[in-house]
């Protein structure tokens, strides 16, 4: 990982370094033009003394070697920060030395200087152009005055005109006020070209750094967005007039994997009636859901929910130019939803049970006490089948009191009185309130329970009615006849009372669902959902726990734990 400065100086190394090729491959350009240049004025043109010709090579030369020698530099990294103005000043001597022997400042080549200054008010920073346009300016200045005094030797460029003074040839360079005039106009225009790039080339980097601010910020805002996108599990996709994705991060990719290999999501995603299609047509921001199935994660028969959020993106004009989307699974938020509506529907209930409780215990009661009395105290005028009946309504309407204060405790918690018992005994109770039923189903009975368990602090009733449910749904599950089996077991710490049928069996996606309330498989009016809840919360109250086992086509197997009571030592008298 890079920290900014460090990302700033990379940068700066990096900008130096392409300076420094650009002005080693403009030196091979002026090394080849400066070759063809000085051959064609001596040998071809006869513009210049054949005197010249050794030192100009040998200049032209060694701007050949010096670029070698920057060159290697360069590959090894070894003071890249001073090698540009390193070049910029040999050259500067070099086209000096180039023009004294090419007719000196009466050469019109002497404007490269121009040229010199503008390149290093390209690649320098302000203080250095205008060094360079000063070193300019006395360099020619030291050359005419030194031509001027005939202190060295003024090479006759032919193609400038001469004139004639005393029988000799007249050059302007050895006119001081000419010179004089030149050297302050010369150096004037190489100061105000420094001015005018500098002030530029300063612009431009001004420029340069705001672009590239902004390009950092851009970015950072869409590292942030692409973090806090990833964060939240959110897809993204944006797509172009014509619904080409053009821009999408790794959920939206996968998203668009999957419409390419599922028809219906295709058509969800990009048909006629999309959310994309709407949002390019009236511009507005469209909210919606889209079900799929479940996947390997996932089971198929719960399946999946996706809620897609589809905006417009306008351009100055205030032209839809693009679309984006983002899609975010709700699969949770649908199922804490439903949670918090079966919770309002528990709380109804619950509210309901308190009346029902009262309702219907006061008439069962009386039919119950009556049903007594007439037992009692008229046995002898009742004849044996009618005694048979009134016992049967006994029976049965004490049976609707357990089942109105079952639905009660499930809604509260019980506070019937727990003692210690053999829960084999209730458990007998219920079998034999289903065993008529079984036998015309077909369905056989194994009692595998030891006669004896060890006891457990529970409500008889309570456990009696959790086993009646289960024998109920254990009936059903096997319309065609099957077996019911029923076996009992201790570890010394929990009672195990297993229920096994072998009827249909469910598969996976339900068996986790069977205790929530209100859930059912049975069709509308043959069950409420609500038996095995109660079951549920009845075990629970009572400290225990229950597990089920099942597979489709291979029956359900029911455990109910209960831990076992240990009596209290009584204490000792000594």
């Amino acid at each position: 990982m890079s920290f900014p400065g460090e990302i700033i100086l990379d940068e700066a190394h990096t900008t130096e370094k392409g300076y420094a090729r650009w002005f080693i491959s403009l030196r091979w350009i002026a090394v080849g033009v400066a070759a063809v240049l000085i051959v064609l004025a001596i040998h071809v043109f006869g513009l210049l003394p054949e005197t010249v010709m050794p030192p100009m090579l040998g200049l032209v030369l060694m701007l050949a070697g010096l670029n070698v020698l920057y060159t290697r530099l360069l590959h090894r990294r070894q003071g890249i920060g001073l090698l540009v103005s390193f070049q910029a000043y040999a050259d500067l001597f070099l086209l000096t030395a180039l023009i004294h022997f090419s007719g000196g400042i009466e050469n019109p080549l002497i404007l490269l200087m121009i040229f010199h200054v503008v390149i290093a008010g390209i690649t320098l920073s302000r203080r250095q152009c205008y060094a360079v346009a000063v070193a300019a300016t006395a360099l020619v200045a030291l050359l005419a005055w030194a031509e001027a005094e005939e202190l060295v030797e003024h090479y006759t460029l032919r193609l400038v005109p001469h004139f004639e003074e005393h029988g000799h040839l007249g050059h302007a360079a050895h006119d001081p006020t000419y010179a004089t005039l030149f050297v302050g106009l010369y150096g004037g225009l190489l100061l105000l070209t420094a001015f005018f790039v500098t002030s530029l080339s300063e612009r431009l980097r001004r420029k340069e750094r705001q672009l590239e601010q902004l390009a950092e910020r851009a970015l950072t805002q869409r590292q942030l967005l692409e973090r806090a996108l990833e964060t939240t599990g959110t897809g993204l996709f944006v797509c172009d007039a014509g619904l080409q994705p053009i821009l999408t991060n790794p959920r939206g990719d996968a998203w668009l994997e999957r419409t390419r290999t599922d028809p219906a999501l295709h058509e969800q995603t990009f048909g006629v009636d999309s959310a994309l299609r709407l949002t390019l047509a009236d511009g507005m921001i469209h909210v919606g859901e889209v079900a799929r199935s479940g996947d390997e994660h996932t089971p198929a028969a719960e399946g999946r929910t996706f809620q897609t959020t589809t905006a417009p993106l306008v351009d100055k004009e205030g032209r839809i130019t693009h679309v984006v989307q983002l899609i975010q699974e709700i699969t949770d938020q649908k199922a804490a939803q439903a949670r918090m509506l079966r919770a309002g529907q528990l709380a109804a209930v619950g509210e309901l049970a308190g009346q029902v409780a009262h309702e219907v215990n006061n008439p069962i009661a009386i039919i119950s006490t009556k049903a007594r009395l007439l037992l009692s105290d008229h046995a002898e005028d009742l004849t044996p089948h009618t005694a048979r009946e009134l016992e049967k309504i006994v029976h049965l309407a004490d049976r609707v009191a357990r089942i109105a204060q079952g639905l009660l405790s499930y809604c509260r918690p019980s506070v019937a009185s727990r003692m210690p018992l053999d829960a084999g005994i209730p458990m007998r109770r219920a079998l034999a309130m289903i065993e008529q039923r079984a036998a015309h189903a077909g369905i056989a009975i194994e009692d595998r329970v030891p006669p004896e368990l060890p006891p457990v602090n529970v409500n008889a009733q309570e456990v009696e009615q959790v086993f009646l449910n289960l024998f109920l749904n254990a009936l059903d599950a096997m319309p065609d006849g099957g077996t019911l089996r029923l076996t009992g077991e201790t570890d010394g710490e929990a009672l195990c009372l297993c229920v096994e049928d072998t009827g249909t069996g469910m598969p996976e996606a339900v068996r986790r669902r069977i205790f929530e309330p209100f859930f059912t498989t049975k069709p509308e009016g043959k069950g409420t959902g609500l038996g095995l809840s109660i079951c549920h919360g009845l075990i629970q109250h009572s400290g225990g726990h229950i597990d089920v086992e099942s597979a489709p086509g291979a029956g359900t197997r029911i455990k109910i734990y209960l831990p076992v009571h240990h009596a209290q030592p009584e204490p000792s008298h000594g």
